[in-house]
């Protein structure tokens, strides 16, 4: 959900610069960049709906209100950014928006000319103005970009990328006791790129691992067992499957917390590691915007290897969650009963919560309509799901499977009552009104633009790498 409502407001703005990212001196750690994407074909909808839904209008009026002219300085990014951190500095380069530029330019001081640009700043940040961009970065690297020593390449290509590597200087001058400075050092590197596409757009994702340094650790970041079949499972609106060995976890977890003196006892050798969860619409929230399940309509699979050792772990974490889900820090655990072959359990504010143990597999339904969501088709019978199921390879360690319409449709209930609690001590009850009313406009065009989704992982060598296919109507 947060995933769609980013990535559909971030491509709203006016403008997205060329590649910027060459621009900016090699041997980043870090970096994000926006690839010119201006005048693209598949934005042009996005950005009627943005507008018809009034949300353009009634931003740019409350943001003058509030800000006068400093909000130009809005329009910063308009035209592209690329953003590079290194283990000792920084450098940002933008193409801003004519206001923009002039708002950032009216407060500059003793600037002076240097390589073609106009540059000033003192010894901790330097900024510099061409006729259409600007660059704010650390001394260091603001000589190494106008000396032109250039090129910084990111590792992956895509409309939008972001990337990142631990900074090695930086983890051994904490001085880690010894697990924890291996487990530090086994992520070599992360990265994430969304390129559009005529029919919407996709993804990867990618994780980088050196096992040598703590191999347990990288052992459960790259799985090798297979995932749960989703087809099996009961339809909703998005299913999940994956691995991750419970009883694995809690045997590495106690080792890694002891260095910090941290006594963890975590027994999870009874659960196993192919787990699985399936989303479901529930019913629209109450007129104050609570709804009637805190932690969602889910039903969630978990392997178990010694299904009564599960059950008891399981009640011992809910009795903890049912003290903490209580003002007085206690109490709040009741068992209710049994709802058909579910026994039900009541966990203070959170709410009730359906579980039953078969004899490999504990299913657990977070509301009411999880609970009644057992009783659905499969999903082997969604055409939809049957016609994306075809881009999962064998080897697949874990796949998602979603109509990301109806993801936005089951938030829209809650956001025209809570929007304008939310927002009320900034604005006016007028304004707040119609500020929700607007986004609820906007979101509803966006359930009819998104369409069914597909991401699955597959480890290749020492990475873990996640792809995803989704569907736009742009």
């Amino acid at each position: 959900m947060a995933r769609l409502l980013f990535f559909a407001l971030l491509l709203l703005g006016p403008a997205l610069a060329q590649n910027l990212l060459a621009l900016a001196p090699q041997g980043a750690v870090a970096g994000f960049y926006m690839s010119d994407l201006r005048g693209s074909r598949y934005l042009n909808g996005l950005t009627a709906d943005w507008k018809q839904s009034g949300m353009e209008a009634l931003l740019s009026r409350e943001l003058r209100k509030q800000a006068g002219s400093d909000a130009d300085l809005l329009g910063i990014a308009a035209g592209g950014v690329a953003v590079a951190l290194y283990s000792d500095g920084f450098f940002a380069i933008t193409r801003p928006s004519a206001a923009a530029m002039r708002a950032l330019r009216k407060d500059s001081r003793g600037l002076r000319s240097q390589g073609g640009w106009l540059v000033g700043g003192d010894k901790d940040v330097q900024t510099g103005f061409s006729r259409e961009l600007a660059f704010v970065a650390s001394p260091k690297y603001a000589r190494l970009f106008l000396q032109n020593r250039r090129g910084l390449q990111a590792p992956v290509r895509g409309d939008i990328v972001l990337w990142g590597a631990p900074p090695q200087d930086l983890i051994r001058s904490l001085n880690l006791p010894p697990r924890a400075n291996g487990a530090a050092r086994t992520i070599r590197r992360f990265s994430y790129a969304i390129q559009l596409t005529a029919g919407g757009y996709t993804e990867e994702t990618r994780l980088d691992v050196n096992p040598a340094p703590d191999p347990a650790l990288a052992s459960l970041l790259l799985p090798r067992e297979r995932p749960y079949n989703a087809a099996d499972l009961p339809q909703g609106y998005a299913v999940s499957t994956g691995v991750l060995d419970l009883s694995r976890v809690g045997a590495y977890l106690p080792g890694l917390l002891r260095e910090f003196d941290v006594r963890l006892n975590l027994d999870l050798r009874a659960f196993g590691a192919r787990f699985a969860t399936v989303a479901v619409l529930g019913p629209p929230p109450a007129a104050d915007g609570r709804s009637e399940a805190i932690l969602g309509h889910n039903l969630i699979y978990w392997e178990v290897r010694d299904p009564a050792t599960a059950e008891a772990n399981l009640l011992a974490l809910l009795q903890s969650l049912a003290a903490f889900s209580t003002p007085q820090g206690q109490g709040g655990f009741k068992v209710l009963g049994n709802e058909g072959d579910f026994k039900a359990v009541e966990l203070g504010l959170t709410g009730t919560l359906y579980y039953k143990l078969e004899p490999t597999r504990l299913v657990i339904a977070t509301s009411k309509s999880a609970l009644q969501a057992v009783g659905n088709p499969p999903w082997s019978q969604d055409p939809n799901f049957r016609r994306f199921r075809a881009r999962i390879p064998a080897n697949a360690i874990g796949y998602t499977f979603g109509n990301q319409g109806s993801a936005l449709q089951e938030q829209l209930g809650q956001l025209g009552a809570t929007l304008p609690q939310t927002i009320g001590s900034e604005l006016d009850q007028q304004t707040s009104r119609e500020l929700a009313r607007a986004l609820t406009d906007f979101m509803e065009r966006l359930t009819k633009r998104f369409g069914s989704g597909l991401s699955y992982a597959v480890v290749e060598g020492n990475s873990l790498i996640s792809r995803g296919f989704y569907e736009v109507r742009w």
